[in-house]
């Protein structure tokens, strides 16, 4: 999911029709090819990356207590989102904004022109408050996901709560959770909490340093889930057994959904049959994904690899510094006229390459590893033979 970060952001510069409240320049150079990836990608990833986070926070509760947890998150979330901040979001604030003024006015400065700035400013501001986004806020890209989990962890309480009064209906929930109907009631939630979003895309108002209300109670809606999820595992197995249902479903339904989207949008996304049926339709959309993923994940990367091991270990620092990597590659590729696929390709494997170099040389024997991961590693590339090593404790 943190790699998929590189592609959906990589695909943003090469987009036909910018989602409802992104009203930025794109490259002249693009193609409907990446609206269709962004928003595949966009349809499951942040929401599989709350449901793994709460899975994983019932996990920390288990093994180290409430306040270890808190102590724990606190370490690996919100220290490296307050340092971040103030590292990592500058850089790539100030890339994107190289990039969408290339993209605008076809000029190639490293440092903003203020004419152009003032004018793009009010430009985008104008878009915004037709589109009815947010104005006037600062913006914190990328690092939203770990702005929003600091508050999710608030709900650790009330989760083991929620837990704690299953209980004497346990047998019963079980039994559920061992069928795909779960799927379906999953997806009436996500309906139900999609419903403030325009084309039932939850994809407004979040990367903002002003918590998006409805943002909050839709990706909430995940954190709780994947905390249940942790202790009615037969969920998971669900997801394993039921592959060919789940991608059948996922090529009906993904299709339909960006139908149904496209008119609700079209439609100002009022409160109608149209409306009703976008959500509904993103909600079986997005689960039917999510049990997908989880299955496939199950059933054919459930082994020890030398690959695996180092993805997971690297993604963290991938997460957090892919950003302003790609928005700089994305800003020298917008001054050539070339084909968006390969610009799109061009950008993708630079931003990787750089990410994993400077993960391999720079981190991960340092102490940035350990104030990311909670200890060092000494892993070669995953193409030599190395011995297999525990992870840390992010």
């Amino acid at each position: 999911m943190m790699l998929l970060g590189i592609v959906i952001h990589g695909a943003s510069f090469y987009l036909v029709e910018k989602p409802p409240g992104m009203p930025i320049p794109t490259d002249r150079n693009n193609a409907h090819m990446f609206d269709l990836i962004f928003n595949f990608i966009h349809q499951f990833r942040m929401p599989t990356f709350f449901l793994m986070s709460g899975f994983f926070a019932s996990l920390l509760i288990e093994k180290r207590g409430m306040w270890g947890t808190y102590k724990n998150r606190a370490a690996r979330v919100l220290a490296p989102l307050l340092v971040s901040m103030v590292t990592i979001l500058p850089l790539a604030g100030l890339f994107a904004a190289d990039f969408m003024l290339s993209a605008r006015f076809g000029t190639h400065h490293f440092l903003p022109d203020r004419m152009e700035s003032r004018i793009l400013d009010r430009e985008i501001g104008e878009a915004m408050v037709r589109a009815g986004a947010p104005v006037g806020q600062l913006p914190i890209l990328h690092l939203w996901f770990l702005y929003y989990l600091c508050f999710f962890y608030l709900l650790v309480p009330l989760c083991r709560l929620l837990v704690l009064y299953s209980h004497p209906y346990e047998a019963r929930l079980r039994r559920l959770g061992s069928t795909p109907v779960t799927a379906m009631l999953f997806s009436l939630l996500t309906a139900l909490s999609l419903w403030p979003f325009r084309g039932g895309q939850g994809i407004e108002g979040v990367a903002f340093l002003r918590p998006h209300v409805p943002s909050l109670i839709y990706f909430g809606m995940y954190f709780v889930c994947g905390y249940v999820f942790h202790t009615y595992r037969e969920i998971l197995h669900t997801a394993q057994r039921h592959v060919l249902l789940f991608a059948i479903s996922v090529s009906i339904l993904f299709p339909l959904s960006l139908v149904m989207g496209h008119l609700d949008r079209a439609g100002g996304g009022q409160w109608g049959y149209t409306h009703l049926m976008a959500v509904l339709v993103q909600g079986l959309s997005i689960w039917a994904l999510i049990y997908l993923l989880i299955g496939i994940t199950q059933r054919f990367f459930d082994y020890e690899s030398p690959w695996i091991l180092y993805v997971s270990q690297s993604s963290y620092w991938v997460y957090l510094t892919h950003l302003p990597v790609i928005c700089v590659a994305a800003w020298w590729m917008v001054q050539y006229d070339l084909p968006a696929t390969f610009k799109f390709l061009c950008v993708c494997s630079f931003t990787t390459i750089v990410c994993f170099i400077t993960y391999h040389y720079v981190v991960q024997k340092t102490w940035i590893s350990v104030f990311l991961n909670g200890k060092r590693f000494s892993m070669n590339w995953p193409w030599q033979d190395q011995p297999l090593e525990s992870g840390g404790d992010r």
